[in-house]
């Protein structure tokens, strides 16, 4: 079944946050061909396994968002991170992000904290419109991948962008490896 592309100025198809850093990166100067639009699916849909084999869309052409608690010490309060990598890998969180981002542990977020921290729906978080000050580590490759379908903050979208634009993004630490190949 094939996607239709529509307009990504449509606030019922991204969450607040997205389409404010969308029209935030725009206004600023990032060229607006770096956005290819948005595509719509239901919601049972949204799951990245179901979705790409539905579409035809390749799992290497499709971007997963980690949200999660990084402890500076064992002790410490957690505090917000987020991870970027294609489908056909996963976030290798207690080696690569550790180490990257220089703490003692590493945690998926509690769903429940990171909607509330991020105004985005679970399972359509996206890497962009994330908080301000959160690290966001995305997989170095991904700046070349022409066209990848993230999370649109919504479960029954996805948004459609240009890897290179993640370079445009505040906060974005490029990562080599960061994710490590699925099964």
């Amino acid at each position: 079944m094939a996607l239709e592309i529509l307009d990504w100025r449509n606030p019922k198809l991204l969450a607040a946050p997205v389409l404010a850093a969308l029209e935030d990166l725009v206004s600023s100067g990032v060229p607006e061909d770096k956005i290819f639009g948005v595509t719509v699916n239901t919601d049972e849909e949204s799951d990245t396994d179901l979705w790409c084999p539905r579409y035809g869309i390749p799992f290497e052409s499709t971007g997963n968002v980690v949200v999660v608690h990084t402890h500076k010490t064992r002790k410490a309060p957690p505090e917000f991170a987020a991870a970027l990598v294609t489908a056909d890998t996963r976030a290798d969180l207690n080696g690569v992000v550790k180490h990257t981002l220089e703490v003692s542990k590493v945690s998926f977020a509690p769903i429940e904290a990171a909607v509330e921290a991020t105004g985005m729906e679970s399972g359509g978080m996206s890497p962009i419109g994330l908080p301000e000050g959160w690290p966001i580590l995305v997989d170095r490759h991904i700046l070349d991948v022409p066209k990848l379908y993230i999370g649109s903050g919504i479960r029954p979208s996805k948004l459609v962008v240009s890897g290179s634009i993640f370079a445009d993004l505040p906060g974005v630490k490029f990562v080599e490896g960061l994710g490590k190949p699925r099964g």
